[in-house]
């Protein structure tokens, strides 16, 4: 799936990860959002927080939804919080680079594992 959206990756770096909760009031990054368990999603808005120290905010430019995903939004692993946006694994461009990141800089091309923090 396409997007211009941005997404704050954890350093490739061995530093302390910082917390990537979703600001549910932002409306600043575009996302495809489960309601239930039906695998219908729809287009919403949410934020996140800025990067911090150790992080990597990333224009994303493709974002996949892969078995596991559907997996969960379905229910199956015993996840039952909805709103729920799939999709880990993304590509995109770096945008911002903590000052304790090393080995990106702003302008990289940079991508994202099916974990947070395998960006290693």
């Amino acid at each position: 799936m396409p997007s211009s959206s941005t997404h704050i990756c954890s350093s490739p770096t061995p530093l302390k990860l910082s917390t990537m909760a979703t600001i549910p009031s932002g409306t600043n990054i575009s996302a495809l959002a489960a309601h239930d368990t039906t695998m219908v999603v729809s287009k919403i808005k949410i934020g996140r927080p800025s990067a911090g120290p150790s992080d990597v905010e990333v224009a994303i430019k493709f974002c996949g939804i892969c078995h596991s995903d559907l997996h969960t939004i379905n229910g199956e692993w015993g996840v039952d919080i909805y709103l729920l946006a799939p999709g880990h694994e993304i590509a995109g461009i770096a945008t911002a680079v903590g000052a304790d990141v090393e080995g990106i800089k702003v302008g990289d091309r940079v991508g994202v594992g099916c974990m947070v923090g395998s960006c290693r």
